[in-house]
């Protein structure tokens, strides 16, 4: 009987794996991309005098403003029942989207220690990153959830579809997140670009003030960008969980469609350079 060939299982370490086996390499290393975001909220703002209440009191300081310049200077509050609570919602969830991808666009920068250490689907980074941020979206949503109470809205059934609003919301992170890692392995100034582009994407996402006040304006393709804008469907999404505001079906069909192309469009970009993350 002929002994098995020793080398029937290598491959080299270049090859891309089947994706087959590559998830199932993703899922055997699953408590480590759990490990990873627990022991980075840990450590997150440790040494600061306030620690993880900067967490909510990021956030919260950035309300304030908003509300104090656009809702009492600006008064763009004219038809928005409840504004504070319509802000706050907003603040929140589009803040949970702004550092998911500012954080994947550093996770393979910042880990090329443990890359060269450890050989792991390096998909797994950016997952790490997303899980991280909806750990801390957690305890945000208490801040939320408290506004919403004692603002005068009431629970309701509706909250039974947070998890799902949540779901759709996380594949267009991860979506973001993975595309914006290898962007940024590539080119280094994509992670100072990004909070850029998200300071302007919080104007035209509706976290301010309603972006229909702005569809007319007379220039077809930017009232079309604004009006089929994926984050101001999610922030539309919340606020019909948690304020019962009107929703779109369509709308949302087309997010969560828009939300799954992004990540399946983005786990395939990201994985076209895995032989190459954590060698430079």
């Amino acid at each position: 009987m002929a002994s098995p060939d020793p080398a029937a299982h290598l491959y080299p370490v270049a090859a891309e794996l089947p994706l087959s086996r590559y998830l199932a390499q993703m899922w055997a290393r699953r408590d480590f991309v759990v490990a990873m975001p627990f022991e980075e909220l840990r450590v997150s703002h440790q040494n600061t005098l306030l620690g993880n209440i900067w967490h909510l009191g990021n956030p919260l300081l950035s309300v304030g403003v908003y509300y104090l310049i656009f809702g009492v200077v600006l008064q763009v509050t004219r038809g928005v029942d409840n504004y504070i609570a319509w802000l706050t919602i907003g603040v929140f969830a589009f803040g949970l989207t702004s550092r998911t991808v500012l954080g994947g666009a550093a996770a393979i920068s910042s880990n090329r220690g443990l890359m060269r250490s450890i050989r792991f689907p390096r998909a797994l980074l950016p997952v790490s990153v997303v899980i991280s941020r909806l750990l801390t979206f957690g305890f945000e949503l208490t801040v939320v959830v408290a506004v919403i109470l004692v603002t005068g809205e009431g629970v309701s059934l509706r909250w039974l579809a947070l998890p799902l609003v949540l779901a759709v919301h996380s594949a267009l992170n991860l979506g973001g997140a993975f595309i914006a890692a290898r962007l940024n392995d590539t080119f280094r100034d994509v992670q100072q670009i990004i909070p850029f582009m998200f300071r302007l994407l919080t104007y035209m996402s509706g976290v301010i003030f309603p972006v229909e006040r702005f569809l007319d304006l007379g220039n077809e393709t930017i009232g079309w960008i604004i009006a089929n804008n994926p984050l101001a469907a999610i922030l539309d999404m919340y606020r019909w969980v948690f304020m019962g505001l009107p929703l779109e079906p369509g709308k949302v069909l087309l997010t969560t469609g828009v939300a799954l192309v992004l990540l399946t469009v983005g786990f395939v970009f990201f994985r076209g350079a895995e032989w190459r993350y954590g060698r430079a």
